[in-house]
């Protein structure tokens, strides 16, 4: 009976537990504490990279958009017809988590950047239109992969004339912002 004594206070009964009978109990809390944790962590670090990630391929359509005005220099009435027009070595670019971008896609992979001449507005160029029809035009970054979970900021565009525009569930504004 020494082992298992029994205290009453303020009409409760408390039993004491020897060392090996509260391991489990303290297991279990602490379980439960990572568990909400998790719980609460788990999809702010999911949105965190994601826009993270959306930061990455904003940064390749304003590389792309230098290259085109300084292309448009030397090409004053020509229309831009392809990425590769700009020195790029293929008809799209792929840009992957890690911040590197290249012309083929890998397992890291998570916008494809492309080119579109688009004649009405579409969700495929985020509702964007060329300012000049003869030379105008729309970069489209398009999530792929593990990206394409994002649901706010799916598609993120840039048209020639600097006008940006999303197809997703927010607004081009918070899309856009650099935080």
């Amino acid at each position: 009976m020494a082992q298992h004594r029994l205290f009453q206070f303020h009409g409760w009964s408390r039993r004491r537990y020897s060392a090996g009978e509260s391991a489990p109990l303290t297991l279990l809390s602490l379980f439960l504490i990572a568990g909400i944790l998790t719980a609460i962590l788990l999809p702010t670090y999911r949105d965190y990279t994601l826009h993270e990630h959306s930061k990455l391929a904003r940064t390749v359509l304003a590389e792309v958009a230098l290259h085109y005005k300084d292309w448009q220099k030397s090409h004053p009435v020509q229309r831009l017809s392809s990425l590769q027009d700009l020195g790029y070595s293929a008809l799209a670019i792929y840009v992957s988590s890690d911040g590197t971008s290249g012309d083929s896609a890998n397992i890291n992979s998570i916008y494809r950047v492309s080119l579109s001449f688009p004649s009405a507005k579409s969700e495929q160029s985020c509702g964007l239109l060329p300012d000049d029809v003869q030379t105008g035009f729309v970069l489209v970054a398009e999530p792929i992969q593990t990206q394409r979970i994002d649901t706010q900021c799916s598609r993120l565009c840039l048209s020639s004339s600097g006008q940006q525009g999303i197809s997703g569930s927010s607004s081009a504004e918070k899309c856009w912002s650099p935080h």
